[in-house]
């Protein structure tokens, strides 16, 4: 019984989470839409620092859409693995989002990260350089992306995913070999995230 109530609390508590964090969204959208129109609105009345303080709003709640969404990607359970709580760092431009994914006493840990504007071409071309270079593991094409293996002697097994728009996802595990993780990641949806950062 107090398996139970302590599995439909996780539920209750998980369902709250879900509707905070909806309402949250749908907050952020509806200040974003306000403050790009009050924007345009003070350009058209020629009050430039104004509307220049109201375009920073505009631009920092459609970062946030923009992150909502990619998290909103990240399953919440690959090949059987769980997956935590997710947590997001974002500075300069660039954002890491890592999360792991727990089965028993197995662990694999997924990391992306991603470049936000312009930048985000050069740092892909640079982190192809890198991997060219600094890695002699052997590559793989997994749902069109290329994926290079950075599995060490020591056992810990560990993968770098490249994708179209500019970011990397690292997938690795002390605790898997590295057929089984290259099957957690041709089982993680790479496609459908990378599409939701752009490409």
């Amino acid at each position: 019984m107090k398996h139970l109530l302590t599995i439909t609390a996780a539920f209750s508590v998980a369902g709250i989470m879900s509707v905070i964090s909806s309402i949250s969204i749908a907050q952020t959208v509806e200040e974003s839409a306000e403050a790009c129109s009050e924007a345009a609105r003070l350009i058209k009345e020629d009050k430039l620092e104004e509307a220049l303080d109201e375009a920073n709003w505009c631009l920092e709640g459609l970062k946030q859409l923009k992150q909502a969404q990619t998290l909103a990607v990240l399953p919440d359970e690959v090949n059987g693995f769980v997956g935590s709580e997710i947590s997001s760092n974002s500075i300069l431009g660039m954002t890491t989002m890592e999360r792991s994914y727990q089965q028993g006493d197995t662990i694999v840990q997924v990391s992306m990260m991603t470049v936000e504007g312009e930048g985000s071409g050069g740092f892909a071309a640079l982190a192809a350089m890198g991997m060219s270079l600094g890695s002699a593991g052997k590559k793989h094409r997994i749902q069109k992306r290329t994926v290079i293996d950075n599995s060490t002697a020591s056992g810990k097994a560990e993968f770098i995913v490249q994708m179209k728009s500019g970011g990397m996802i690292n997938v690795s595990s002390k605790t898997l070999n590295p057929e089984a993780v290259l099957d957690f990641i041709k089982a993680f949806p790479i496609k459908e995230v990378d599409t939701a950062l752009g490409k």
